[in-house]
């Protein structure tokens, strides 16, 4: 009798046991899909920030906001953005340094004639890293590189991150932005080529003919109407080569940048 009465409070106990750790399960999973929805919006608001800087002058460092897999993704996304502003500037550092704007002025003409090595060397070292930082840049504006980045991370459930990277990076208007600026990269280094050489061309026609030119006073003074037509078509050349800059600058590329 005792035992047919105590295997209903039994039973009850044991359901009511269940029941408390059913909805301690199902408060920390609405607890966790809660916090999920929050992360996932840190993320949004982080790369939309990240997104808006300015790839050649802003602070490109970078400091997790979110947690797990999501810390992941921001990660990934910081890094890429990073890599790009990378680039941006060390192009931008070498373009401005005295060593090449002054190639052409008469105080460096002067000092490095008759054979200009250095700066016959200055041009050729340009031309070699510029192609490489614009091939860098040019790469990372192509869609594949996205899974490449987001691979390296081996995220738990890799499917949905790498959609959600997707989402965030490259929607049908950011392909569409980066395919440009990818075309602006080849364009901008074939005409950076092409000035580099003309700039090499004018080092190498002022050793030739350097028994015509004297440098005197800051200046550079030829001694024949022939030599000095022939240096100006050539200085003309390289100005219409310097005008198709402002042309490729003109549209700018994604993340508020301009290269």
């Amino acid at each position: 009798m005792n035992e047919e009465k105590k295997t209903p409070k039994i039973l009850k106990r044991v359901l009511l046991i269940i029941g408390i750790i059913i909805t301690i399960i199902l408060s920390f999973l609405v607890i966790f899909v809660i916090k999920d929805l929050q992360q996932e919006e840190i993320l949004k608001k982080e790369i939309v920030n990240y997104s808006n800087k300015e790839l050649a002058t802003d602070n490109f460092q970078i400091e997790i906001k979110t947690k797990g897999d999501y810390a992941h993704v921001e990660r990934t996304i910081k890094k890429y953005y990073k890599e790009l502003s990378d680039n941006v500037k060390e192009i931008n550092s070498y373009l401005t340094k005295d060593e090449f704007t002054k190639i052409l002025s008469a105080e460096n003409l002067t000092t490095d004639h008759p054979d200009f090595i250095l700066s016959r060397s200055t041009v050729k070292d340009m031309k070699e890293k510029m192609q490489t930082l614009l091939a860098n840049i040019e790469k990372l504006c192509d869609e594949k590189v996205i899974k490449e980045f987001i691979d390296k991370e081996k995220l738990k459930d890799q499917e949905y991150y790498y959609d959600l990277y997707l989402e965030l990076m490259y929607t049908k208007k950011d392909l569409k932005e980066l395919q440009k600026v990818k075309e602006k990269m080849q364009t901008l280094s074939a005409t950076l080529n092409e000035f580099l050489d003309k700039v090499d061309e004018m080092l190498i026609y002022l050793q030739v003919n350097d028994n015509q030119v004297e440098y005197k006073n800051n200046q550079v003074l030829f001694k024949s109407e022939s030599s000095l037509a022939g240096y100006k078509k050539l200085l003309t050349e390289l100005q219409v080569i310097a005008n198709k800059f402002t042309t490729i600058d003109s549209n700018k590329s994604p993340a508020g940048s301009q290269i």
